[in-house]
């Protein structure tokens, strides 16, 4: 299966979650290291814009196309979430739900709906579990966010 995420060119081939465990996000608390990654590079861009202030934006981000096992996912519907489950800030039961997942170890993938466009879905990888070996960076490019997007 292959996913999207976007990061600075210093950071794109790094697979440690890092990021994620210094700030959180969504599905992790600060101090849990994950990686997010979008099921689409469009959709990876639109997450990344709602995250960042467009003024803010370095020049020097990367696309990555990344090439995971599918065989060691969970995925969670949106029927299953708290209602307020895409509002900004999230709910911490978000967290909760991360956590549990990557306390638990079982799958390297968490697959999630997205809360910029609930149609298509998010995956979290699980940089503990040890099927993260298995990932490969297929390609990586610079991209540039068209500014129109922020209009």
């Amino acid at each position: 299966m292959i996913v999207f995420r976007i990061a600075k060119e210093k950071w794109i081939t790094d697979l440690s979650g890092i990021g994620a465990k210094l700030s959180g996000g969504r599905w992790n608390p600060k101090g849990l290291p994950i990686i997010y990654c979008a099921s689409t590079s469009s959709l990876a861009i639109l997450e990344k814009l709602v995250n960042v202030d467009y003024d803010l934006l370095p020049d020097d981000y990367f696309l990555a196309e990344l090439e995971v096992p599918d065989s060691s996912i969970v995925k969670i519907p949106i029927k299953d979430l708290p209602g307020d489950w895409n509002q900004f800030p999230s709910p911490d039961k978000l967290k909760e739900i991360g956590k549990e997942w990557i306390e638990n170890g079982k799958h390297l993938i968490l697959q999630v709906p997205s809360a910029v466009n609930p149609t298509e879905v998010n995956y979290l990888l699980n940089v503990q579990h040890p099927l993260i070996k298995k990932i490969k960076i297929k390609k990586t490019y610079p991209i540039s966010i068209d500014e129109r997007l922020t209009k």
